[in-house]
């Protein structure tokens, strides 16, 4: 009977241990995924090979559109409106 009883604790302790181990793979290959994109990620949106800038994005919302942005960083940070557009609006209250 003692000796069922610790072949059965024996069993418990090994798969406890089995599932401690599955668990930590689990969460250190979670970790990695998301390192692996985060540094995939600062790649691309750097110099290519053909020496070319490319930004890539792709929408929530729509899974299968794709937009590539080939312009260099200073152009993409450029602003499109004049310096007098959009910054002030001259307000008036209604009466």
């Amino acid at each position: 009977m003692i000796a069922f009883l610790l072949n059965f604790i024996l069993v418990i302790v090994f798969v406890a241990f089995i599932v401690v181990c599955v668990t930590a793979f689990r969460i250190y290959r979670s970790f990695h995924n998301i390192k692996r994109k985060f540094t995939s990620g600062f790649k691309s949106g750097g110099e290519t090979a053909g020496g070319a800038w490319q930004n890539t994005s792709n929408n929530a919302w729509n899974g299968d559109e794709v937009i590539i942005d080939r312009r260099s960083p200073d152009e993409a940070k450029r602003k499109i409106f004049s310096k007098n557009e959009g910054e002030y609006v001259d307000f008036e209250e209604e009466k």
